[in-house]
């Protein structure tokens, strides 16, 4: 999955707060979407990309006000680190500086690293072995329980599944994106932006660095996501290289080997609890991975 822009055609309010940042003049509006097309329809975010006189910005607008303050609070926890700066709030959204660069898709080993120095860079600003505010690390905790349902007819799966639902009980908590794939990772060339807070929060420290390289394929149309597995290596590497608290490096590798079965687990949970699903090329893609998975750690 990733994004294009379309130009909005219809008219487009831009809230008045943010007049005094974007300008009066005439503002070019073009939404995001994503670039697949599910069931013939293009699925388009709430999210805009305005280019005026004063400058490119991005517009993201939130359909309530949970979700809105939530993504608030969150770059202000991050001021100063390597994502889109806040510059202005509504009661309907929140205006970002525009980051220029390319997604890590289709990754160089460049780009790898600098996702690594950024990651690391927030990971660092809220170290483990603190105590941070525990409400989303409790709703994903429920979520892995009701997710651990989905293998009852697994029982493979189910053992290597309950170790890391085990492990995630006492793991350190740090700040995470909560969904960090590679095209929530812009690179410029120089430095990579960390991009798309909406689920971010204290989390596993495991669970960035995870979903970060678990869904790079080699070769396969599974996933839109390429990466080697040299550059899985060097990205996991990098990582505990730059963090300046970290685990026993035996810790680390197997924290990192649960969290990559729970991202093949949340891909399989839709297939396991629903037999009229077609098992395609994700599941033929996923299932033997998560197996071989669950097996290292059983």
């Amino acid at each position: 999955m990733g994004v294009l822009l379309r130009p909005v055609e219809e008219p487009f309010e831009i809230p008045e707060v943010f007049r005094g940042i974007v300008g009066q003049g005439p503002v070019q509006v073009l939404r995001f979407f994503d670039d697949e097309v599910y069931d013939g329809e293009e699925k388009g975010y709430n999210v805009y990309k305005l280019i005026s006189a004063n400058g490119v910005f991005v517009l993201k607008k939130f359909e309530n006000d949970e979700d809105l303050l939530g993504e608030v609070k969150h770059y202000g926890l991050l001021r100063g680190l390597p994502v889109p700066p806040l510059l202005g709030v509504s009661e309907s959204g929140i205006l970002l500086g525009f980051v220029e660069g390319e997604d890590l898709k289709r990754p160089t080993d460049a780009g790898v690293l600098a996702a690594a120095e950024s990651l690391c860079a927030v990971m660092n600003a809220y170290p483990m072995g603190r105590e941070y505010e525990r409400d989303r690390y409790e709703t994903y905790l429920r979520r892995l329980e009701r997710r651990a349902k989905a293998l009852t007819r697994e029982p493979e799966l189910a053992r290597a599944f309950s170790a890391f639902l085990e492990r995630q009980r006492e793991i350190p908590l740090t700040l995470s994106n909560g969904d960090l794939l590679p095209l929530n990772v812009l690179y410029d060339g120089r430095r990579a932006v960390i991009i798309d807070w909406g689920f971010g929060g204290f989390m596993p420290y495991a669970l960035d660095i995870a979903r970060f390289y678990s869904h790079g394929q080699t070769v396969g149309s599974a996933t839109t996501c390429y990466m080697t597995d040299a550059q899985k290596e060097l990205f996991k590497n990098a990582v505990y290289g730059g963090l300046s608290v970290k685990p026993p490096r035996e810790t680390y590798e197997r924290d990192l080997l649960l969290a990559e079965l729970n991202e093949c687990v949340e891909i399989l949970e839709y297939y396991l609890t629903d037999a009229s699903a077609e098992r395609g090329a994700v599941f033929q893609y996923y299932y033997p991975h998560a197996l071989a998975l669950a097996r290292k750690i059983n």
